[in-house]
């Protein structure tokens, strides 16, 4: 039902005439008579044998707010599945209960489990996504807000392009200052509103290297743009959603509404929401009378600071919840006792936390091993033989995962799998060799070999600001013609004049003869690692603008270039990549000739791998400035995150947990001595075994061997 009531159109002058305009159908609670949901008869469930005693005291007292803490391998989600049960066994009517998590896979995995408990499917729970919650209240609410019921939301993809046209619009160019890139842009104004810092704020956070005046300004006129494109078209992104749900609670008689129909909110995950999030759920709930809600998470696994989530939301949970409850689950259902005696050793170095000892329930199992390795290759040849022998123990390979602190810490480890021909599937986003800014330094490599090759020219061009697709093409035409296409580049006659019909902007010419200039005096005979050296940093300017993750892209390069020491000139360097680069670009090596085509093993990053599972898991290259990071060495609350991530990567395990750590590590500076990770320091003696490597040679006796050149890094500092 829609009453509306119009009057004249108004008119700017004293004898106006005003509209009052009202729809009724955004408060239909107010006018219709909503029929009641018939009552279900649902199957019989005995909570006291399918639960323990800490997830049965929760599920029997929902009431109130409550936090509940359950730690890793605790059996969350069924204590969230077996609540909701609980209450629609209790006579709550499904579309009174609101279940929001982080994926909408994740919710449609736990109403399935509630509808195989309950023998029918609970039709009209509230459960998805914070961004699909909101949507389904501004559809019913739009008018309320000024926006059109038929809004269309923008895909990630759709934001950028629009982002794009708001900053061709604004001109950036006229600043002559490097200006970050639609999606490094659209980052920037997403931090600001979720995390609740001003646009200023998020670049001092996160992209220092864009704190100038001149594209502050710029940023704000593009922001602006943005905003008024998207309301004449009547659009709106992923943060609008929130946004406007977060306005939508301010009007006191529509939070009164949804208080009044969600009587229920259970929250999965909550370590992991940002400002905005936490704000919204609190506004749904001081409306309502009983202050229902069930916020369930682990502080110990609060890992994603990275992309805006705020720690204190679970910290502070109790304090903004007069009578909050909390309750722990501490009961662990996934790794050994011997595992668990490892991570909560090493949990219990945190200060900020909620302090709880995770509680075995399987059989005693295999102590966890610290390994201590000579250098890099050293430690991944150890992980392929053991990963190897554990095959051969009918491990399957699935089953195994290798989890990294960064993504380049694998590049070696995937180099000696390939060797060895075991299949592995990288997680961490793409292969080593796959990375566009890898691929991107390559093509300087190859245009230094041969200055006549298109493809490798054509990534150059792209990443030089002011060189558009088509004036690329235009360049390369002309310089394929010349035997010495580096020289002609670098030449201001031929790009000023003989380029004239291309129509490059004169920011275009600088950049391009600036940027050819750092390849001019190398040649195939020289060592590849020290190219690479030379030339990084003539793309961290790209990088900065192009990516919000840009230092761990030069940490790639510079593995990259550690790797490439290792070959005496770089004609070899570029042979070796081309014979097994085909091989290593796939994100899925599957080799060998079984019938049976064999599941990979897992390389992930750590962030990667939270909530997932495995019976054997390695953590290399567990020294100090690499994990835990250097970068957070001086910030107590990121150096106990990054101890938080450590705990997830060790409670990932089932079964097995190897530990390991090279006493010299490769940079680009030459050999280092590396001392053993703080977070493996720190653990007492009796968590694990301490264990050397000893490679067996099958050509000797079994009673020779190849012994690892492993000395601790403090037995070396003190020599």
């Amino acid at each position: 039902m829609s009453i509306d009531v119009i009057l004249p159109e108004q008119k700017p002058n004293v004898n106006e005439e005003y509209t009052f305009e009202f729809y009724d159908d955004d408060f239909t609670e107010t006018n219709e008579i909503i029929e009641p949901e018939p009552i279900e008869e649902y199957n019989p469930i005995d909570f006291e044998s399918d639960l323990n005693d800490e997830q049965l005291e929760i599920v029997n007292n929902i009431k109130g707010p409550m936090l509940i803490i359950a730690g890793a391998g605790s059996g969350k989600t069924r204590t969230i599945v077996y609540s909701v049960a609980k209450l629609l066994k209790s006579r709550v009517k499904p579309s009174e209960i609101m279940l929001v998590t982080f994926t909408n896979k994740a919710a449609n995995e736990m109403i399935k489990r509630v509808e195989k408990i309950l023998g029918i499917k609970p039709k009209g729970i509230w459960a998805g996504t914070f961004h699909s919650m909101a949507n389904r209240f501004l559809r019913i609410y739009a008018k309320t807000l000024g926006l059109k019921p038929n809004y269309t939301i923008l895909d990630e993809s759709d934001s950028k392009t629009l982002m794009r046209l708001a900053i061709e619009k604004a001109n950036v160019k006229e600043i002559e200052e490097r200006f970050p890139t639609a999606a490094v842009t659209k980052d920037i104004f997403s931090f600001s509103i979720n995390c609740n810092k001003t646009i200023h704020e998020v670049i001092q956070w996160k992209y220092p290297q864009f704190d100038s005046d001149p594209v502050l300004m710029k940023l704000r006129e593009v922001n602006s743009i943005y905003k008024k494109k998207k309301e004449q078209d009547g659009l709106v992104d992923f943060d609008d959603l929130l946004i406007f749900w977060n306005t939508l609670l301010d009007e006191k008689n529509v939070a009164k509404m949804i208080a009044r129909r969600i009587k229920y909110v259970l929250v999965d995950e909550y370590q992991d929401t940002n400002h905005l999030q936490d704000q919204i759920i609190h506004k749904i709930i001081k409306q309502n009378p009983e202050f229902n809600v069930m916020a369930v998470g682990d502080d110990a696994q609060s890992i994603y600071a990275f992309r805006g989530a705020n720690f204190q939301n679970i910290l502070q949970f109790e304090k903004k919840y007069k009578d909050c409850k909390r309750y722990t689950i501490t009961y662990n259902y996934r790794s050994v006792p011997q595992i668990l005696d490892l991570a909560n050793e090493s949990i219990r170095h945190n200060k900020k936390q909620f302090k709880k000892k995770m509680k075995p329930t399987r059989q005693k199992g295999i102590v966890p091993f610290q390994v201590n390795v000579g250098d890099e290759r050293e430690q991944a040849r150890f992980i392929s033989n053991q990963v190897l022998k554990l095959r051969s123990d009918r491990f399957a390979l699935n089953e195994i995962a290798i989890l990294v602190r960064a993504s380049h810490h694998s590049m070696q480890i995937e180099i000696e799998l390939k060797a060895k021909n075991i299949p592995y599937e990288v997680r961490a986003g793409v292969a080593f060799f796959e990375k566009v800014h890898i691929k991107d330094m390559l093509a300087h490599l190859r245009i230094i070999e041969n200055p006549l090759d298109e493809i490798s020219w054509s990534r150059i061009f792209r990443i030089i600001q002011g060189i558009g697709k088509t004036s690329g093409a235009k360049l390369f035409a002309a310089i394929s013609k010349s035997s010495n296409p580096i020289h002609l580049l670098v030449s201001k006659t031929f790009i000023n004049e003989e380029m004239k019909g291309a129509r490059i902007s004169n920011e275009g010419k600088r950049n391009i003869i600036s940027h050819i200039k750092n390849l001019l005096g190398f040649s195939v005979e020289d060592n590849p690692g020290e190219i690479i050296q030379r030339l990084t940093p003539i793309l961290e300017g790209h990088l900065q603008s192009e990516y919000e993750n840009w230092k761990e892209r030069i940490d790639d390069l510079e593995q990259l270039a550690v790797y490439a020491h290792n070959f005496s000139n770089l004609r070899k360097f570029l042979e070796n990549l081309s014979l097994n680069l085909s091989n290593l670009e796939s994100k899925i090596f599957l080799t060998g000739d079984k019938a049976e085509e064999e599941k990979p093993l897992i390389i992930s990053t750590i962030h990667r791998a939270k909530g997932l599972e495995w019976r054997v898991v390695f953590i290399p290259m567990l020294c100090e400035d690499l994990f835990p990071s250097s970068r957070t060495a001086s910030d107590p609350d990121s150096y106990e995150e990054e101890r938080r991530v450590f705990y997830v990567a060790v409670t990932r395990a089932k079964d097995q947990l190897y530990l390991i750590s090279p006493a010299i590590i490769d940079t680009y500076r030459g050999a280092q001595i590396a001392r053993l990770s703080q977070f493996v320091a720190e653990l007492n003696p009796k968590v694990f075994t301490k264990s050397l490597v000893q490679f067996s040679s099958k050509k000797r006796k079994k009673s020779k061997f190849q012994k690892s050149n492993f000395r601790t890094a403090d037995s070396l500092l003190k020599e």
